[in-house]
């Protein structure tokens, strides 16, 4: 992935597209957290302990594909990104792209795994839109800055789990909508170019 074809998602870009690089202090300050401002904070704190745990390869990315699967509402982000091509899926190919996008965002933590060794994560606000709860924050990056990182949540069963980020007005979903029929258009809607291009997540 270290060519010019992946060019469309920044490092800095991406680094908040994988929710991380961010804890929140223990304690008082925590205890007065929302709810959903609390699921948030488990996030970071799971992906900060990842980061920092000097796993690499294969191992690395498994306990992101974890991660993730425990927190991100991966199968929704995969059939949005197909955009017009959803309905062309070939239903027996279904999981084996929802296991493709799991294992390629996973591998994404572990390429830019150095970005999520942050420091603390502020949470500046939080509001409802409809169904989904949206939480403004700002990481604090281990090497100095901040950065402004939104959160989108939707409620599931009695609790929470992410449905997009959003960084410098670039969403998570969006992003990757472009990327994945960008792919389908170029191949006149053969999946067998998404899924190849999917399975190089495997190499990173």
């Amino acid at each position: 992935m270290k060519d010019g074809r992946y060019s469309r998602i920044s490092r800095r870009g991406f680094t908040a597209l994988l929710f991380a690089s961010s804890m929140v202090p223990a304690g008082a300050a925590r205890a007065a957290l929302t709810p959903a401002e609390e699921y948030v904070t488990r996030i970071a704190d799971d992906v900060m302990r990842l980061a920092n745990s000097g796993q690499k390869g294969n191992a690395l990315r498994g306990r992101f594909a974890a991660v993730l699967e425990r927190y991100v509402n991966l199968r929704s982000i995969a059939n949005f990104s197909l955009g017009q091509y959803q309905k062309q899926l070939p239903p027996d190919k279904k999981e084996e792209f929802y296991r493709l996008v799991s294992n390629y965002s996973a591998a994404l933590f572990v390429y830019y795994v150095e970005d999520f060794r942050g420091s603390e994560l502020e949470i500046t606000s939080t509001s409802q839109q409809g169904k989904f709860t949206t939480i403004m924050s700002a990481i604090k990056l281990k090497g100095g800055g901040r950065e402004q990182v939104r959160w989108r949540l939707v409620p599931t069963g009695g609790g929470y789990r992410v449905s997009d980020v959003n960084l410098k007005g670039i969403w998570l979903t969006i992003s990757m909508k472009k990327r994945f029929s960008d792919t389908l258009k170029r191949s006149k809607g053969d999946f067998g170019a998404l899924f190849a291009e999917l399975r190089e997540a495997e190499t990173w």
